[in-house]
């Protein structure tokens, strides 16, 4: 029977005992639950013999074979998990801000320690990404992972381009179901969905950017307008996570883009997550599931302490790609889409057409001139394939306009 510690009883944290509790097959004992004011914390629920702790030393000098951390962030999370790994005890966790910075390191003192560090629970939840690409595709060459990674993200775009809801009474909708924190910033930016990014490419890749790293646009820009357009182009609007290595260099980036409403990307729906996979020898492999929430990442976290309480089985072994330091490269070129804001009486088209042509960015088709409403005229259109740092050089004149009254808002247009 298994030994098992689990620090953190938040929302996963309370459905990883749940399950542990229920699946008396699974060989798994919980015997510790470490949380901060954990008076506060207890519920009847649990076992009695389930031992409540704040004191993380307790649960090192115990005998537990397995310490879960669900604490998040990188401190004091980064530091219990070496201190367990030091102490003889193998870690699952889900934390993928610890994984994205420290993962190597941390994989490594395990490695010295001969102890596991499992992670599955760190990307798309209860969707199995990592297991699928370090033993499902371990004989693959993949050099292309395209994903929709963040289910806050992925829920708020869905509310837009379905209910024909604003951006911030999307946002709303999500804080009241749970999906978005009250503070955002972290999924609508990209910086979580770049973490996750991060440890996908290490493992599929082997690759091993940082999540600054990652090149990282936030989804805030994005109007009610943009998917009228986009449906006229066949797409709709997703938060896109892409890592793919071109000859030597790697190209990662987190950004909204148009994608074809017949792609796995836009049929992902609310907070779900959908990963693609392009190798080498068998095409592509989709996961797609649930990506957030108690239920899913529980399961997730279960299926790793299952791996480590039982020694023959094949989950969450060595990662079978060599890891190579590739420099990466965002000068990439691709088809755009752009949308400008003007008053509802501007002529700016001659003005944008100049500057684009000044910057080297040509002019696919227009989409429309302009579009009514309170925010005036929103002149549209598609750009042929052209380079990030032509295009970035165009923006920050095109907002210097001087009927153009907003920031430019520039997709990529994936295929």
């Amino acid at each position: 029977m298994c030994k098992v510690a689990i620090l953190g009883f938040g929302t996963v944290g309370k459905a990883v005992t749940e399950l542990l509790c229920c699946s008396p097959s699974l060989q798994l004992r919980l015997t510790h639950i470490y949380n901060r004011n954990v008076d506060r914390k207890r519920v009847p629920w649990v076992p009695s013999q389930v031992r409540w702790t704040d004191n993380f030393d307790e649960i090192l000098a115990s005998d537990v074979d397995v310490i879960v951390e669900l604490v998040g962030g990188v401190r004091p999370a980064g530091d219990w998990v070496r201190q367990a790994l030091c102490a003889g005890k193998s870690v699952v966790t889900a934390n993928k801000h610890l994984i994205a910075t420290e993962g190597d390191e941390l994989l490594e003192l395990a490695r010295k320690a001969n102890q596991r560090l499992l992670y599955g629970a760190s990307v798309a939840g209860g969707v199995p990404v990592l297991c699928g690409l370090e033993q499902g595709l371990a004989g693959e060459k993949l050099f292309r992972l395209t994903g929709v990674l963040n289910g806050t993200c992925n829920y708020i775009l869905s509310q837009m381009q379905n209910e024909v809801v604003s951006f911030t009474t999307a946002l709303a909708r999500a804080q009241e179901m749970g999906y978005a924190e009250a503070d955002p910033s972290h999924d609508l930016g990209g910086f979580d969905a770049s973490c996750k990014l991060t440890i996908l490419a290490r493992v599929g890749l082997g690759a091993q950017p940082r999540p600054q790293d990652v090149y990282s646009r936030s989804i805030e820009g994005v109007e009610a307008v943009d998917f009228e357009c986009a449906r006229k182009l066949g797409c709709t609007i997703r938060q896109v996570s892409l890592a793919e290595l071109r000859g030597t260099q790697l190209y990662a980036a987190v950004q909204p883009a148009l994608v074809p409403l017949a792609s796995p990307l836009a049929q992902v729906k609310d907070n779900q997550n959908v990963l693609i996979t392009a190798g080498v020898h068998g095409g592509e492999t989709v996961f797609s599931g649930r990506g957030a929430g108690g239920g899913p990442t529980s399961v997730a976290v279960v299926s790793d302490l299952v791996s480590i309480s039982r020694p023959e089985s094949f989950l969450g072994s060595p990662n079978p790609r060599e890891l190579k330091a590739y420099p990466l490269n965002h000068d990439l070129e691709s088809p755009r889409y752009l949308r400008l804001r003007a008053p509802k009486d501007a002529d700016i088209s001659y003005a944008v057409s100049r500057v684009l042509s000044e910057s080297g960015v040509s002019v696919h088709s227009v989409l429309q001139q302009s579009a009514s409403g309170s925010m005036g005229s929103a002149p549209v259109m598609t750009l042929e394939p052209c380079r990030l740092s032509n295009l970035e050089v165009a923006l920050e004149r095109l907002q210097k306009l001087e009927h153009c009254f907003a920031k430019p808002l520039s997709l990529p247009i994936m295929n």
